[in-house]
């Protein structure tokens, strides 16, 4: 009895340790977004995201080498990996430009609708099964995301669709992450995300060269410094504590999103934004909910 009380307990610290770790991330990554909107008014996209690959290569590489060597390479997957850090270059190329046009708290609004997208590709493209309730609450959310851009209204903005098409590359490439688990250990897939990016950024980068100044340097090294940095966070945080409990602190970046947005370009979002991130927050957490609960059952 006392080991259970003992391992409950210690269960119960990793798990408010990997939630504290998890609020961080979000400010991390919510800087790093406010800097990356910042730096995109003055340097093209392409640019930007081929120095942030290169720090993150670079660290992935230099990691995957003091821990398999000559095997650094080596995947049971090599297509499925490849396709996927290229989807993920895609999709961060295309939300730094969304970053350049459109808001903070406009973009994170749609960003939010990523998970539900993610539960309905599970479903062709892994062969998971997702009930009437989460059906359910997949559509409530798409009615959100259809607020928030308002399509065939005179305050619809089509460069509203950008992050939309974005967030649709995320849950493929999330799909894909999870496939590639079935055949990779993680670090061979966060090594295969570095390399591939900056592969496909420096056959693209170079065509879009902005000399930059020591502080659009500056800017541009620290966009892939607080990228790696958010992203090693997050690892050590789902490994302290379930996905499921830590998942639905990510919508914590859209009040950072409203936040740096105010302080730094005077911006609030409109009402009609605020109601449909407020569903499709809404209706994320429920569905990560549902998902907890088939677990649990299952």
């Amino acid at each position: 009895m006392t080991n259970d009380r003992f391992g409950a307990r210690e269960d119960a610290e990793g798990t408010r340790a990997g939630i504290g770790i998890m609020l961080v991330v979000t400010f991390v990554f919510s800087v790093m977004d406010t800097i990356t909107k910042m730096a995109a008014q003055i340097y093209p996209a392409p640019q930007i995201l081929w120095i942030r690959y290169m720090v993150f290569a670079s660290v992935t590489v230099a990691n995957g080498l003091h821990k398999r060597g000559r095997y650094l390479f080596v995947t049971r997957a090599p297509v499925l990996q490849i396709s996927r850090g290229l989807l993920l270059a895609g999709e961060i190329l295309v939300f730094i430009v969304a970053l350049r046009h459109l808001p903070l708290a406009d973009v994170q609004a749609i960003a939010a609708a990523g998970p539900l997208i993610t539960t309905a590709l599970s479903v062709p493209l892994l062969r998971e099964q997702v009930g009437i309730r989460r059906w359910s609450a997949i559509g409530v959310g798409a009615i959100g995301v259809m607020i928030i851009i308002r399509p065939g209204f005179a305050a619809f903005d089509p460069m509203h669709l950008v992050p939309l098409f974005g967030i649709a590359l995320y849950a493929v490439y999330q799909v894909l992450t999870r496939r590639a688990a079935r055949y990779d250990d993680a670090s061979t897939t966060i090594l295969y995300t570095g390399v591939t990016g900056l592969f496909a950024m420096t056959c693209v980068g170079p065509f879009f060269w902005v000399t930059p100044d020591w502080f659009g340097l500056l800017m541009m090294v620290g966009i892939g410094v607080l990228g790696l940095t958010g992203h090693g966070l997050l690892i050590k945080a789902l490994s302290l504590a379930p996905a499921s409990v830590l998942q639905p602190l990510n919508y914590l970046m859209l009040p950072w999103a409203v936040l740096w947005g105010y302080l730094i370009y005077d911006h609030l979002p409109d009402l009609a934004t605020v109601i449909g991130a407020a569903i499709v927050v809404a209706s994320g957490i429920y569905t990560f909910h549902r998902e907890r609960v088939v677990r649990q059952v299952g």
